[in-house]
């Protein structure tokens, strides 16, 4: 299945606004985990963030074991400082 992800702050800056990647069909669900590990092969740029980088799924926080499905709207949010 493919998921279709919004980018925000360096990871825009870097790749655009969107990016996809292609994930496992299963009887289950995708999960957050399996997107991360699709991410860190699919470009460089994400295997650096690593767990640093926030995943939102319907615009909420997600943990690695939720679900990802379908439709979901699915944003990256990377790691940000502040001053």
């Amino acid at each position: 299945m493919r998921i279709e992800l919004s980018l925000y702050a360096s990871l825009r800056d870097e790749l655009g606004p969107s990016f996809a990647v292609d994930l496992p069909d299963g009887p289950e669900p995708a999960s957050v985990a399996d997107l991360r590990r699709a991410l860190a092969t699919a470009h460089p740029l994400f295997e650096r963030f690593g767990r640093r980088l926030l995943v939102a799924v319907n615009e909420a926080y997600a943990r690695d074991g939720d679900p990802v499905r379908p439709g979901d709207d699915v944003a990256l949010l990377p790691p940000v400082a502040g001053g």
